[in-house]
């Protein structure tokens, strides 16, 4: 691996990492974004989804962003938020892939998964956007190791968010 190439995975990493302490150290200022609006939705959503140590409660402020706005609004500027930091373990992924594949290419169940993930991928993708779950970040490197079309990643992933955020926004426009 290149130095330029490693250098851009340790930068993601740290991104990542950062944004993922700011979660505490900055906890007043995320818990009060409220009063920023939709904006406040977007940054909320943008950086639990960018982080990978620790998610936050990305889903109540669109629940209570519902209940104050258009549930679609919410949902499109919300999805589009999580989408952009699904991003970032997309590309620690895909600029970490030789690293991984260097060592676990040989591996028997890593040829299954990366076979797998080829023929499913996308629907993969899709569900695990749309259910909650913990696990979005491994599979948005998955995706990356296995050079999965960014585009792709960006239109499926917003397609499941956007369903899952509506429902969500339906639920506080209902409160």
């Amino acid at each position: 691996m290149t130095s330029k190439k490693k250098a851009a995975f340790y930068l993601i990493f740290i991104l990542s990492f950062v944004l993922s302490l700011s979660l505490f150290i900055f906890k007043d200022f995320f818990r009060d974004s409220k009063s920023l609006g939709l904006f406040g939705i977007f940054l909320i959503n943008f950086v639990s989804n960018a982080s990978f140590f620790v998610s936050g409660p990305a889903f109540l402020s669109v629940i209570a962003g519902g209940s104050l706005y258009n549930p679609i609004l919410v949902a499109l500027v919300s999805s589009v938020a999580a989408t952009l930091g699904d991003m970032i373990g997309f590309l620690v992924g895909f600029s970490g892939r030789k690293i991984i594949l260097e060592k676990l290419e040989k591996k028997f169940w890593f040829s299954v998964l990366e076979d797998y993930f080829k023929k499913y991928g996308g629907l993969m993708l899709f569900f695990l956007a749309f259910i909650p779950n913990p696990f979005f970040d491994a599979i948005g490197l998955v995706a990356g190791i296995f050079v999965y079309s960014p585009k792709k990643f960006i239109i499926i992933v917003t397609l499941g968010r956007f369903l899952r955020y509506l429902i969500l926004a339906g639920i506080g426009a209902r409160i």
